[in-house]
């Protein structure tokens, strides 16, 4: 019962955790940056910031495409790196560079007008899978701990049987004895709903349990649930007396 219980949970945040994640995480975004190079070459502002140029270095790639790499400004701890166009060079000291395409730079420097460039950059999908399914294993086993936390305790329950001369209970009767510890008030057909035993199996143990001065015998009656223990007719509810687990 508490496997199939932590399987279902499992299964079911699983479901729910990768259809949330995969929403907000699974897809790929696009990032447009937009940057205008201005006076000559001597300031760009990226994104709607200004920044000045400190310097500018033409880089050639082996493919015979070229860039200029300009350092600009320190920015703090807010150090990024925009490419636009050939493989991004490393940052020297603690001034940003970013990568503009050569000839928007030198067009730049000889109108002396502004020019824009863009860049667009996809981000990659995550793939949320693995961290649906630990959160799916993770809420399976919580709910296994709290179930099994919640149940009688069995050894309990067998060393008050044994204690008052019950010496010949079978792991049937001490799970029967162990609800009607947790009941305290019962009835018959309570009991086979709950231990999925035979109406003989349940009325034996409570009869054994009722001689042993451990139950006793209401007057109170309670009708039948689902149809269990008769046509509608009253079950005697009995009251758990003895020693608690």
């Amino acid at each position: 019962m508490a496997i199939l219980m932590g399987l279902l949970v499992s299964g079911t945040v699983i479901a729910a955790s990768y259809f949330l994640l995969d929403h907000l995480y699974g897809e790929g975004h696009i990032i447009t940056s937009t940057i205008i190079i201005e006076n000559g070459g001597q300031q760009v502002t990226i994104d709607n910031e200004p920044y000045e140029v400190s310097n500018s270095e033409l880089v050639e790639n082996a493919d015979g495409s070229s860039f200029y790499k300009l350092g600009i400004a320190d920015r703090g701890s807010a150090f990024e790196e925009y490419n636009w166009g050939g493989s991004t060079p490393p940052a020297g000291g603690t001034a940003a560079t970013i990568n503009v395409p050569r000839e928007a730079y030198e067009a730049a420097q000889t109108t002396g007008e502004p020019v824009t460039v863009s860049s667009t950059t996809e981000t990659k999908p995550i793939d949320v899978l693995p961290i649906a399914t630990g959160l799916g294993i993770v809420a399976g086993i919580a709910s296994v701990a709290l179930w099994t936390a919640s149940r009688p305790t069995w050894g309990g329950v067998a060393a008050t049987l044994i204690e008052h001369g019950l010496h010949d209970m079978t792991v049937r009767d001490v799970e029967i004895v162990g609800y009607m510890m947790e009941l305290k008030e019962f009835t018959i057909p309570e009991l086979m709903k709950l231990t999925k035993a035979s109406k003989i199996t349940v009325w034996r143990t409570v009869q054994k349990l009722v001689e042993k001065g451990l139950v006793r015998q209401t007057e109170k009656t309670k009708l039948a649930a689902n149809g269990i223990g008769g046509r509608g007719k009253p079950s005697h509810v009995y009251m758990y007396v003895g020693r608690e687990r």
